[in-house]
């Protein structure tokens, strides 16, 4: 080849290169529609740069199931494949620069709920799209949160004043509970315990208020111990994960607070998170999320559809030694790990994984579901095949498999196995063709966990088993389904002779969001839940109620920061009011603790929180705000339509009030 070919050749080449450079991407706008009479909205997706769309294409995404219904006149049709998953197909091949979907839905609630994870598909070929979005403005609330803050008043904590409140009296029992402690201090410390935790609790009292007092601590004597001997968080891995560092932060955070439970949510529809080494397909297609079957389950809440994306919560799993590693660190704070694999409903990540393994493997002894179970039911979640065939023998040698392999790893983590939460939860109407199988399943393993030497937890749902068989082995139950003013329920539950868990969804589920405001992630399916309402948990003793547990379900959270912003402040009532069933604390004196001392903890640690939003209001010509928080920053924002106000508070700042 000459030198003038070679230049020429060159030539093509870099105008290729720049031709294909040049191309536009297909990108994504999505634009909120105001709510009509009937409570709807009608929502827009535009395709940008449309032409440039393969001749065969979809596009997925993920959007919370909220019913959706694609107008006349729109150049694509929105399919709700499954649960939160749906397809946009083009209704026909004319290419245009701009395509445009007109579709009812449900009102949007907050602007995290918008479809995310647009994927294009051609063929095998998937390409992840740009998205823009386009929300209308924030309703005014200015007024009202200037006058709920107007009528809080905070006020500097005594140094004393620590998270949980120590009794500060002597111990009326004869027998001292666990946990219990005394510590006195004088020229030197001294510091009384009966078991580990106890002398745990001890120390962590004194980390606390050196913190307080900025070194040494004053002359006072400190008798104290937990009014409940479980004080409890359930962190829901399934659907979307944490890292193992990140675990070890949060853990560090919980033992702060002397919480001695961590309940891991480790399977569900959306996610399997931990490794069984003779089943890699439970963490090879359960862990990961594709649009194809051999990759990986369907894509989840935040849309992936890459199995192999490192950065996307929604991917990964803790391998055998990670879990250990886990155990170990939590127990050396004295947190008890009880792992939950949710069962017979909440299974679709098992059963397909299960079924690429039998594929794989032929082997078809662990089978989950029966191929020829023609069942029709939707779960609350919109799944239609995530319930196991409990009729198959092989779905409890599945069962002892799991059993066994989490036994087997608590001990050779040297860490003692409380119990297996089983789930039992939200079984949808229609499974099993009908028939009431769930006490059959739920006593067939009470079997296995008897015959193991292990005790099993669940979900309220298994008390509707009352067989003694399932007693004699259950270690407790968590009470979640109190809406409508159902707060007796634990109680209720427990006089049936029930090992029972508080765990109210109207004061115990983070995942609830903390107003109204569109800007806060999460849900309010049950109530809103803000900064201090977990505080004001109606309690009361009764001997069959073991403590009390907070729960973090994770749809809506997309980075470890969303997590703790859910998290911090409001699950530190539960953890409080765990501590003492009793509080005379108000709630101006309990946030005032927050704000002052453990706010700055959180600033520490670079731990994401919640900050209350300021009050704004228009007097005349003078726009006032004010906050919860004396300290707080409060920034004004002319927009074009309106005024809105945040906080500014350490190193976090709140959503917008807008006047």
């Amino acid at each position: 080849m000459n030198l003038a070919q070679t230049i020429y050749r060159c030539s093509i080449i870099a105008i290729i290169l720049a031709t294909t450079s040049c191309t536009p991407k297909v990108e994504i706008l999505w634009s909120e529609g105001e709510i009509g009479e009937n409570g709807n909205a009608v929502h827009c997706i535009s395709i940008k740069n449309a032409e440039h769309l393969p001749e065969s294409w979809a596009i997925w995404c993920s959007q919370m199931p909220v019913g959706v219904k694609t107008l006349p006149g729109s150049d694509a049709e929105i399919i709700e494949y499954q649960a939160n998953l749906h397809k946009i197909s083009p209704l026909s091949k004319e290419k245009k620069a701009r395509l445009e979907i007109r579709y009812e839905s449900a009102a949007l609630k907050r602007h995290s709920w918008a479809p995310e994870g647009f994927t294009l598909q051609e063929g095998r070929k998937l390409t992840a799209l740009n998205c823009e979005y386009d929300f209308l403005p924030l309703p005014s609330d200015g007024q009202k949160w200037y006058e709920y803050n107007a009528s809080f008043s905070l006020t500097q904590p005594n140094q004393t004043a620590i998270i949980p409140l120590p009794k500060y009296r002597t111990c009326p029992f004869e027998i001292k509970p666990q946990g219990w402690y005394r510590i006195e201090v004088a020229d030197s410390v001294k510091i009384l315990s009966l078991d580990e935790d106890g002398a745990y609790y001890a120390q962590n009292t004194l980390d606390l208020l050196r913190e307080n007092y900025e070194g040494d601590i004053p002359p006072m004597v400190i008798e104290d111990w937990p009014d409940y001997q479980y004080r409890g968080f359930m962190l829901d891995l399934a659907r979307n994960f944490t890292t193992k560092e990140n675990l070890f932060r949060l853990i560090d955070i919980l033992a702060r607070y002397k919480v001695n439970y961590l309940q891991l949510h480790l399977s569900d529809d959306e996610g399997w998170r931990i490794e069984v080494k003779d089943i890699p397909e439970l963490t090879k297609i359960g862990a990961h999320h594709s649009l194809f079957p051999e990759l990986g389950i369907q894509p989840s809440y935040d849309g992936n559809a890459f199995p192999n994306r490192k950065d996307c919560l929604s991917n990964s799993f803790y391998t055998a030694e990670d879990y250990k590693e886990i155990l170990r660190y939590a127990w050396s704070r004295r947190i008890r790990v009880i792992p939950e694999i949710d069962t017979p409903g909440h299974c679709r990540a098992a059963i397909k994984a299960m079924e690429q393994y039998e594929k794989r493997s032929g082997d078809c002894s662990m089978r989950l579901q029966d191929p020829e179970d023609d069942s029709e039911y939707y779960t609350a979640q919109g799944y239609t095949d995530n319930v196991m065939s409990v009729e198959l023998e092989s779905v409890y040698r599945f069962i002892e498999k799991i059993f066994d392999t989490l036994i087997s790893y608590h001990s050779e983590a040297k860490v003692p196995l409380l119990a297996i939460h089983i789930g039992g939860d939200e079984v949808p109407r229609g499974a099993w063709k009908g028939k009431n199988l769930h006490d059959y399943f739920l006593l067939r393993v009470a079997a296995i966990a008897k015959a193991k030497g292990v005790k099993i937890a669940g979900w309220q749902e298994i008390t509707s088993c009352q067989a003694e068989e399932l007693k004699d082995v259950l270690f407790a139950n968590n009470v979640w389904n109190t809406s409508g003013g159902n707060d007796y329920l634990p109680y209720r539950i427990a006089d049936k002779g029930f090992p029972t868990i508080v765990s109210n969804v109207d004061y115990t589920y983070m995942d609830m969001a903390y107003s109204s405001n569109k800007q806060e992630i999460a849900h309010s399916w049950s109530c809103y839940t803000d900064d201090i309402k977990s505080f004001t948990i109606p309690l009361r003793p009764h001997d069959n109620v073991l403590g009390v547990q907070a729960q973090m379900f994770t749809e809506t959270i997309r980075s470890f920061e969303d997590l703790c912003y859910d998290l911090f402040p409001k699950v530190v009532g539960v953890f409080e009011r765990a501590w003492n069933r009793e509080s005379a604390e108000s709630l101006e004196g309990f946030y005032s603790k927050l704000v002052y001392f453990e706010m700055p903890y959180w600033d520490s640690k670079n731990i994401s929180y919640h900050l209350p939003q300021p009050g704004i209001i228009r007097k005349g010509e003078e726009i006032m705000t004010n906050s919860l928080i004396p300290e707080a920053k409060i920034v004004v924002k002319e927009n074009d339509n309106s005024t809105v106000a945040h906080i500014e508070y350490g190193h976090m700042r709140s959503v917008d009030s807008v006047l």
